[in-house]
């Protein structure tokens, strides 16, 4: 409504310009323009998802004529863009068959820094879809170009010169003329058909008589946070909840959620099968006042009288504190709405998920507990090592804070089993020794049979015998003679015979020279060596396995050479064809062995401008046409597609490949990637190096190998 306030100002401005230039000549103001266009829509949102979509969650497929030949057009009215901040680069458009998200980056350098300024809400447009790209990020269907997610299609954000080029306007904004869909949540929680989805993703949608989970206390988001967007919840008379996904970055962010009930109105968003509110301003939010629906706290945070999931869910803050709940789930990734997880088995160890009921699959009435390394709570209660914990009651002591961006559990001291908690603590069952003498050690790696048995480590040894690998998607592709078709993979045994895929433990080969070197579509010879391999042990085709392998040896022995380190000393600018170490915070980024991923970290010390570390930790960077390109010590540079903030790893000079590298005054360099521009940043929170649009992190240093 503001936009269109605004238009009516500068109509009546305009109008008063003509009345005045009668008095004064000299006086001028630029005319209004008003967008025009003969294109027209041929075909409506509902027929167009129906045609492209797939159950896939996530995919892309290019989008051609229709049968006669034509270009696929459509339209309707704008009903979101990125106006207040909260919904970053898309658009929505509805027709009157439904509506549908338009995925597009923004960039000032092609005459589109912000998309509200020229695709207002309630404004008319048309897309010429062919050409373009339909299909899925993450669950939600939209319009984009070509990307991929862990190596599988996607549709990511098209370049802001496709979307100007395709996308038509007509008209001034009728906000008007946006209708909404009433529904209540429980109505939403249970879209989950196809048909459903179809229908409901991303159209705007009002839901009436609802409260926010800490309405009058908590704000929309947290302004300076790490993570780019915080989870509140939308809950109504009976109970149910529904996720709003508020943006950190928004303009509205340190505003406080309105209190008491009312109505709200916003976007249906979807994502990895979880619906998802999203606000276009705090207007969307009327009427609000009277009693609120949200839980109350009960409980005292006791052993006597701990609290219950709801408590936490309502805002129980607090260290030291007893929570009951449910074991119903576990996180994989850095966000919960994407990554929650209620079957077994778990891939990960170090978070499980609270809920009152030992059935519930909803992530809006979980809360996430931290399970912290080498603890006897984590030992004991981790779903991966413990698949039969699941649905189990258990008592949890720690402190009540944000975690995952949502109400949780962090650094938990003391469990027990059951709605009651114990100042005493209970001991854990000790997890059963693995059989065999191996300890993961170069000198003394771990069998094949102790990695089958459960061993886990990260950076480990295992010896064994090439016997075969997977050649498609799945465990039961397992081929243990030629021809082999996937060079990702190898199957070891104990025995150089083995042909039981049962006894085998799925090995991936990252792309680089140790793929290179065993991979059995190159190397059929390899099939029957023995062979010791070090890495981290964790799920792999289902099964324990080793992923991020780094190393081999031929032998029943790991290499127990020590690490040759090199010199490198801080520098203020860079040299083409020099090696750098890229160091913050006393952290330098590691060599990466997978194709896609964030850098891990190495501790390194700095002495007087100078340290002493691993080469093949080292970046090499060239000058290339537009800025630099940086290459690792395996010859593969380091490059970024899509939207992600993580980095990719390929053997050629691809898209993404260029940066550009400014010094800064405080001796830091500030290294952005010329496609996506988004800049390198040591993040604490994950100890990690990424690659992000917005501040988050640490700028890093860069140190130049003495040769």
């Amino acid at each position: 409504m503001k936009l269109y306030k605004t238009l009516l100002a500068a109509v009546a401005l305009a109008a008063s310009s003509v009345a005045l230039t009668g008095c004064d000549e000299d006086l001028a103001v630029p005319p209004l323009t008003i967008p025009s266009t003969d294109v027209r829509a041929n075909t409506t949102i509902a027929e167009f998802k129906a045609k492209y979509w797939k159950t896939d969650n996530n995919f892309c497929t290019l989008v051609e004529k229709n049968d006669k030949g034509e270009d696929i057009i459509l339209g309707g009215r704008i009903i979101a863009s990125d106006a207040g901040g909260n919904i970053y680069q898309n658009v929505m458009l509805q027709d009157e068959t439904g509506a549908i998200t338009i995925a597009t980056l923004t960039s000032s350098n092609d005459g589109l820094a912000h998309l509200y300024t020229k695709y207002k809400v309630g404004e008319e447009m048309y897309i010429n879809v062919t050409g373009l790209y339909a299909g899925k990020y993450a669950g939600l269907f939209q319009i984009g170009t070509a990307g991929d997610y862990n190596g599988t299609p996607q549709t990511s954000k098209m370049p802001a010169t496709d979307f100007l080029a395709h996308t038509f306007l007509n008209g001034l904004p009728k906000p008007d003329e946006v209708k909404s869909i009433s529904m209540t949540i429980a109505e939403i929680n249970a879209a989950t058909s196809v048909e459903a989805q179809q229908k409901y993703q991303s159209q705007l949608v009002k839901i009436e008589n609802v409260s926010w989970i800490g309405g009058g206390t908590e704000t929309w988001g947290v302004s300076g946070s790490s993570s780019t967007a915080e989870n509140r919840y939308l809950i109504d008379a009976e109970g149910n909840r529904l996720l709003a996904r508020n943006s950190n970055r928004s303009d509205f962010c340190d505003q406080k959620l309105p209190a008491g009930h009312g109505n709200v109105e916003g976007i249906l968003g979807y994502y990895n099968g979880t619906w998802q509110f999203l606000f276009r301003s705090p207007d969307d939010c009327t009427d609000f006042g009277g009693e609120s629906y949200a839980p109350v706290v009960s409980g005292e945070g006791t052993a006597e009288d701990p609290y219950a999931v709801s408590s936490v869910l309502a805002g129980a803050t607090g260290a030291d504190k007893w929570v009951t709940g449910y074991i119903v789930g576990w996180i994989e990734g850095q966000v919960l709405s994407e990554g929650a997880h209620f079957t077994v088995p778990a891939t990960v160890a170090s978070n499980i998920l609270l809920a009152a009921s030992p059935d519930e699959t909803n992530v809006a009435n979980c809360i996430p507990v931290q399970l912290v390394a080498q603890t006897d709570v984590r030992t004991a209660l981790n779903l991966k090592d413990h698949a039969d914990n699941l649905g189990k009651q258990v008592c949890i002591k720690g402190e009540l804070t944000s975690y995952f961006g949502s109400a949780g559990i962090k650094t938990p001291t003391l469990y027990t089993w059951g709605d009651k908690g114990d100042e005493n603590g209970t001991t854990p069952t000790p997890t059963p020794p693995v059989e065999g003498d191996g300890n993961g050690e170069a000198a003394t790696p771990f069998t094949a049979d102790q990695v089958i048995a459960g061993a886990t480590g990260t950076g480990v040894w295992m010896t064994g015998y090439i016997v075969g690998a997977v050649n498609d998607k799945s465990i039961s592709d397992a081929a243990f003679a030629a021809p082999f078709s996937l060079k990702t993979n190898l199957l070891i045994a104990a025995s150089a015979t083995e042909t039981d895929v049962t006894k085998c433990v799925p090995v991936q080969l990252p792309a680089g020279a140790l793929r290179d070197a065993l991979n059995l579509v190159d190397n059929v010879g390899n099939l029957g060596k023995q062979i010791t391999l070090q890495g981290n042990l964790e799920s792999y085709f289902t099964k324990n396995g080793m992923k991020s392998t780094s190393k081999y040896v031929w032998g029943d022995k790991g290499d127990t050479t020590p690490v040759v380190t090199t010199k490198f000393k801080k520098v203020t600018t860079i040299t083409s064809g020099k090696q750098y170490l890229i160091v913050a915070s006393g952290k330098a980024a590691q060599l990466n062995t997978a194709g896609y991923g964030y850098l891990q970290v190495a501790d390194v010390t700095d002495n007087s401008g100078e340290i002493e570390a691993d080469d093949a930790n080292a970046f090499t960077i060239t000058t290339v046409t537009g800025g630099y390109s940086i290459k690792m010590s395996d010859g593969r540079f380091v490059i970024q597609k899509g939207d992600f903030n993580s980095f990719n790893f390929t053997d050629s000079d691809a898209e993404g490949a260029v940066w550009t590298i400014a010094a800064q005054n405080d001796g830091t360099f500030k290294i952005t990637n010329a496609s996506t521009n988004k800049f390198v940043q040591y993040d604490s929170q994950y100890n990690s190096y990424g690659c992000y649009a917005e501040s988050k992190g640490t700028l890093p240093s860069l140190y130049e190998k003495v040769n």
